[in-house]
């Protein structure tokens, strides 16, 4: 009986779970270190699984430490693994994506990247 006990518990912890895992941005828009000639209306982040409201933010900066982005970081209403937010971009230069969000694990987790805009 013990060692069925052992023996379960060990499977659970070797296998991974979707509970249990710290969300990952998978895909953004625009992409990491990508160069683009149009402004973008907007930033999208799509992440690994559902993230939660709690700790939200997304902000997007130009290379003057101005945000360009409107303050207005949401969720998809029916894929909450996007987090969008609408960018007023018309300065050429490199601008810093910073996010946070809340992971289905309880964690919060955080990260930024960079894009440039060349018109």
């Amino acid at each position: 009986m013990r060692s069925s006990f052992l023996s379960l518990l060990s499977l659970l912890i070797l296998l991974p779970g979707q509970a249990m895992a710290h969300a990952i941005l998978v895909k953004a828009q625009p992409d990491k270190e990508s160069i683009i000639t149009t402004a973008p209306k907007e930033v999208l982040l799509r992440f690994n699984d559902a993230v939660g409201e709690e700790f939200l933010a997304l902000a997007i900066v130009d290379d003057k430490g101005k945000r360009v982005d409107a303050h207005d970081a949401k969720l998809d209403f029916s894929d909450r693994a996007n987090l969008r937010a609408s960018v007023d971009v018309q300065t050429p230069g490199r601008y810093m994506v910073r996010y946070r969000v809340l992971s289905a694990d309880g964690h919060v987790v955080s990260g930024k990247y960079f894009f440039t805009f060349k018109p």
